[in-house]
């Protein structure tokens, strides 16, 4: 076998794995920061009103280069005629790769409900139907009807695949979830809870085959997977010589879709209107082949206390065991603006801890709750 020949070999089979990894739902590297983007559920969550911008950049050296794009507004309801709802979003989302230029738009639209089930503990439910366009770009396809044996390529476009397959398909589908979230003051007055979440994607499990041919083999195979999403944190205060209301949060996040399987986790430190910096771990697993990465993250917040603020979230994504073959890192920025408009929804996590000049030597009473158990106490700041 010549080298020609290996060659063609090993960039067919780099592209056939690429289209595998590619096939699970494209999600940014920092879930913690974007959770309506993960959880329909969210969706007004903690009252602000949120413009959120988000992209996303894998295997950046051609021929590969995979890159989504994010935006997102997210509304929470604040009349009061509206109790037991928990807001509105609507997102777009566009995944493109660069080879074949196959490119996936979505459009979808949240609401959700909620409900306080305890006097610590917040649920919400959310529905969120979505739209998807996948298209194909022709030009960029040689199929074997293109080609002569004595001339080369002498036609632009396979006959085949145009009489055959179309190049755009439209699908409609579903996705649903719910996200709690459960709060206790710890004995300097401050405030930590448990974040918790489950959602499930592509409920209807549409067909994304490109064949024109109605009720084919393909049609009925080619379906997209149902995904399902966990995630889990704890948010803990922490008190630091800076005089800097400080949280250290663990967390976790667990998908399935299809044969795919993928786990993240790692701890972030967030300061209070100035940032976060954090490290991570992921693992993907793809019916035997597993790829793991680091990830760090940092983040920038532009927050003077007012009703309005802007945050920013970059994560790089470095592989632990494939090498850099074809720059496959991947690097992650999202830019989020907001407005306070349901500030009784915001958990003051500070309002009583000693870094909070206001209460600073005073006598607050507040309550130490565990999932149900009521302990009061009396807290000297």
């Amino acid at each position: 076998m010549g080298v020609t020949a290996r060659r063609n070999i090993l960039f067919i089979l780099l592209i056939f794995c690429t289209f595998i990894l590619n096939a699970q739902d494209t999600k940014l590297s920092h879930p913690f920061m974007w959770k309506s983007f993960n959880n329909p559920g969210y969706s007004g969550f903690d009252g602000r009103m949120a413009v959120s911008l988000g992209a996303q950049k894998a295997f950046w050296g051609n021929p590969l280069d995979f890159r989504s794009y994010f935006l997102a507004v997210d509304v929470p309801f604040t009349a009061r005629r509206a109790v037991g709802l928990g807001g509105v979003s609507v997102f777009m989302q566009r995944d493109e790769e660069g080879t074949l230029m196959y490119a996936t738009n979505t459009l979808g639209a949240t609401i959700s409900a909620r409900a306080r089930i305890l006097r610590n503990t917040v649920i919400q439910l959310g529905i969120q139907p979505c739209v998807y366009q996948k298209s194909i770009d022709p030009d960029r396809i040689v199929l074997g009807d293109q080609l002569d044996s004595y001339y080369g390529k002498i036609l632009n476009v396979s006959p085949e695949m145009m009489q055959f397959y179309k190049n755009k398909i439209t699908l409609f589908d579903f996705a649903a979830g719910i996200y709690g979230q459960t709060g206790m003051y710890l004995r300097n007055g401050s405030l930590a809870s448990f974040d918790y979440g489950l959602a499930l994607y592509h409920i209807i499990e549409p067909s994304q085959s490109f064949l024109s041919e109605n009720g084919s083999l393909a049609a009925r195979e080619n379906l997209i997977n149902r995904r399902i999403s966990m995630f889990l944190s704890y948010t803990h205060p922490v008190v630091i010589f800076t005089q800097v209301n400080t949280t250290v949060s663990p967390y976790f996040m667990y998908e399935k879709q299809g044969v795919q399987k993928n786990i993240q986790w790692g701890a972030y430190c967030e300061g209070e209107r100035i940032g976060l910096f954090g490290v991570g771990m992921k693992k993907d697993q793809y019916s035997g082949l597993s790829l793991s990465s680091l990830l760090f993250h940092l983040g920038l917040y532009l927050d003077r206390g007012g009703r309005s603020g802007w945050k920013i979230c970059y994560t790089y994504e470095m592989p632990a065991n494939q090498g850099t073959i074809y720059k496959n890192s991947t690097h992650s920025l999202s830019l989020h603006w907001f407005l306070r408009r349901n500030p009784a929804r915001e958990l003051n996590r500070f309002n009583n801890s000693p870094n909070n000049k206001k209460t600073r030597q005073k006598k607050v009473e507040c309550e130490s709750r565990w999932f149900g158990r009521e302990k009061r106490q009396k807290v000297r700041l």
